[in-house]
């Protein structure tokens, strides 16, 4: 996903810089599905692919006016607002992923889409059943759960049974955002106070929250609990979209997050901006 990026000599400098606690060239440039379905490689990947492809957009003279992150996404979007330099968030990112593989082993907990069921109802049928919570508000029809393997078998048939339309087992090794990882959560905090965080330059979301962090906000208690608690997404959209954005783009890999947009904000842009040549097209539509 990142080889066309890493064609870029500032980008591909950029990499070297942030290498210093995992081999970023190989994961962009050489790794495989398998290799990449583990979270402590997917995630700094993933977000220095946000991170260089936010420099190209900048380059292009579009500049951001407000950011938000889908989950390790938001740590992008704060080095987009300027809260830490790219290398520091890329430090941070590896030791998240590593935290949250020693948590959960891999392959004793997952995750699963859910449509066509409003999060009150899911909920309500998740109850009673121990070991499964809800983990990303997406849009109004659609959540994510997380739990071990054997409560996500006893959410599906509770599920199903409650009207849901379709219930996806997610390709990931955990279950992220839920009470299982607290324990990658308190090793996380212990990462990000020291850093050198800023005030945004722009406004950026919290997952936690959905809305803006606010002056002084302390970053690194916001993301230790953003860690074991939902993603508030759907939230999170519509606070930039108060803010008067009218044209999002997905800033990384996939479309995954254009394709809530037509649910959330009718009738805004929704552009994916996944390599140099995208952010090309992009700068003529948008200028």
């Amino acid at each position: 996903m990142g080889a066309e990026l890493l064609t870029d000599p500032e980008i591909a400098a950029l990499c070297d810089r942030c290498s210093a606690e995992v081999d970023l060239r190989h994961l962009l440039t050489e790794a495989d599905e398998e290799e990449l379905r583990l979270t402590q490689n997917a995630q700094p990947a993933l977000c220095f692919v946000g991170i260089g492809l936010t420099r190209l957009l900048r380059r292009a003279g579009l500049e951001p006016a407000a950011a938000a992150g889908h989950s390790v996404g938001e740590y992008a979007a704060l080095a987009c607002g300027g809260a830490l330099s790219p290398e520091e968030t890329i430090a941070a990112v590896v030791q998240r992923g590593r935290a949250m593989a020693e948590a959960v082993p891999a392959g004793e907990t997952s995750m699963a889409a859910v449509l066509g069921l409003a999060p009150e109802a899911i909920a309500e049928a998740l109850a009673g059943i121990d070991g499964c919570w809800p983990a990303n508000y997406n849009t109004p029809t659609q959540t994510v759960i997380g739990g071990s393997l054997a409560a996500l078998d006893e959410a599906e048939k509770a599920l199903t049974e409650a009207g849901a339309r379709k219930f996806i087992r997610l390709n990931v090794s955990a279950a992220f955002h839920t009470p299982f990882v607290e324990p990658a959560a308190k090793r996380l905090r212990e990462v990000l106070d020291p850093l050198a965080w800023a005030e945004p330059g722009i406004p950026v979301a919290a997952n936690l929250t959905g809305a803006p962090y606010p002056p002084g906000a302390g970053f690194a208690e916001v993301l230790e609990r953003q860690l074991k608690s939902p993603v508030r997404w759907s939230d999170c959209v519509r606070s930039l979209s108060e803010l008067g954005v009218t044209d999002f783009l997905e800033v990384g890999p996939g479309r995954a997050l254009r394709g809530m947009m037509k649910e959330l904000v009718p009738g805004a842009g929704a552009h994916p901006v996944g390599t140099p040549a995208a952010i090309s097209e992009m700068t003529g539509l948008l200028q």
